[in-house]
């Protein structure tokens, strides 16, 4: 190795100059090599202090405070400052807003601080973050909150348009509607436990007044979807959303960018293909209207269009813990008919109820 200079040009004798104008011929193998891991083993951001809780009011009235408890435990060997940050993220914008952003006093090593925060949020709905800063402002430690932040007040509110369709004449076989329905809503409401409280939105026919049947029938038929002006016939109804179907994935028709799916095809109005041979009726993307008097207390015979159910574990999944499949307002519905070889010419008309429940 070649010899290198003591000291760096323009230095005074005696004076050790800066560590990058040192001779680096110095350094052995080994210490390089224990250098190059040092590097490459740092992290982006360190643990050094731990979130390991934290509480939140799940429902906020418009105007009130907002209350966080987040509990931190300092894991360096030293006493270290802390400062926690809270990042609210608008389910429907995107835009993100920090309401606290609080220090905290030095904590020993081991110990435990518990911050105890209230802000004044903006009426929507929120993911919840939970961001700890070190005393050098570098982040320590981040974790999400389960359950969405819901500020608002007490509101039910629907409205659908338009409030009378004319479908206009009925072609045979399948058909659907170029008019759709358009659904406003909002709701807002929560338990005694302040989680939110259930509700959905639900389509069906009312029909009891206007459907007879055939008179010496082996059986009743079903009253829902579009009736004859005599009342002995009917015309089913079907209905669509983005909601509804099976994922891009299954079918490759990704609704919410290319709308409704044709009719004709089987695979959307019967269900997809199995192995066996079968179709997948879970699978269907148009669902039949039912009729309330086909209605029971069994949420499966309803029509759902939107809604919120924490406790039905159809919709409540990892990612989805409230059990919420809504949708943002307004919503688009879509109608088809069908009307094959047995259908009787005629007047038809029905009473279609859309309706927003909650026990």
């Amino acid at each position: 190795m070649a010899a290198c200079r003591r000291f760096a040009k323009g230095t005074t004798d005696g004076v050790r100059p800066p560590w990058h104008q040192r001779c680096q011929g110095g350094l052995t193998p080994l210490a390089l090599a224990l250098l190059a891991s040092l590097v490459v083993s740092t992290p982006g951001w360190a643990l050094t202090l731990r979130i390991l809780d934290a509480a939140y009011d799940q429902h906020v009235a418009d105007g009130e405070l907002w209350t966080v408890r987040v509990r931190v435990q300092n894991l360096e060997p030293n006493a270290q400052a802390m400062e926690l940050v809270v990042i609210l993220t608008n389910q429907v914008t995107g835009e993100e807003t920090t309401p606290i952003d609080a220090g905290g006093p030095s904590i020993v090593s081991g110990g435990i601080h518990t911050f105890v925060q209230t802000a004044s949020v903006s009426a929507g709905r929120y993911t919840v973050t939970f961001r700890i800063l070190d005393g050098n402002a570098a982040r320590s430690d981040q974790i999400t909150g389960k359950y969405p932040l819901h500020v608002g007040t007490n509101t039910e509110l629907l409205h659908v348009f338009p409030d009378a369709l004319h479908l206009g004449t009925i072609p045979p076989g399948r058909f659907m509607q170029p008019v759709p329905l358009e659904i406003r809503w909002d709701f807002y409401r929560f338990n005694r436990l302040g989680a939110d409280q259930p509700f959905t939105i639900r389509v069906y026919s009312d029909n009891s007044s206007r459907y007879r049947g055939i008179p010496g029938a082996l059986l009743d038929g079903s009253p829902a979807g579009l009736v004859s002006e005599d009342g002995r016939f009917t015309i089913p109804m079907k209905i669509w959303t983005v909601n509804f179907g099976p994922d891009f994935d299954e079918t490759g028709w990704k609704a919410d960018t290319m709308g409704p799916p044709p009719v004709d095809d089987d695979t959307y109005w019967k269900g997809p293909l199995l192995t066996s041979g079968g179709r997948e009726v879970g699978s269907v993307a148009w669902l039949r209207i039912p009729d309330y008097s086909e209605m029971s207390s069994d949420p499966t015979t309803w029509r759902r269009l939107i809604g919120q159910e924490p406790d039905n574990q159809r919709f409540v999944t990892d990612t989805n813990v409230t059990g919420d499949y809504t949708l943002t307002s307004p919503l688009t519905v879509y109608l088809a008919t069908e009307a094959w070889a047995a259908a009787v010419q005629g007047r038809y008309a029905a009473t279609l109820v859309v309706e927003l429940w909650s026990p």
